[in-house]
């Protein structure tokens, strides 16, 4: 009868076992968890800056010279004379 009620009571060595496995799976979890954390992070700050950059690049700037008119900076800058074409 002795020899039964030992079987069936778990051993230090079973139960250390058994809170190592645990502690490594909710240890997987954890990690788990974090990464996609960190990826959806990662993909909003990649999405964020995307949206400044484009919008940053579709603004037209603006710049006024000291007498007062505007200039538009396109970066198109052409070879404009005003005045009358010459009848030579």
């Amino acid at each position: 009868m002795n020899i039964e009620n030992q079987k069936d009571k778990p051993t230090w060595e079973g139960l250390e076992q058994y809170f190592a496995v645990e502690v490594i799976e909710q240890s997987k979890r954890n990690a788990k968890h974090w990464f996609i954390v960190f990826l959806v992070t990662l993909a909003a700050l990649i999405g964020t800056n995307a949206a400044w950059l484009y919008t940053a690049s579709t603004y037209d700037y603006v710049s006024q010279d000291g007498t007062g008119l505007n200039n538009i900076n396109t970066g198109t800058q052409g070879d404009l004379e005003n005045g009358t074409e010459s009848q030579d």
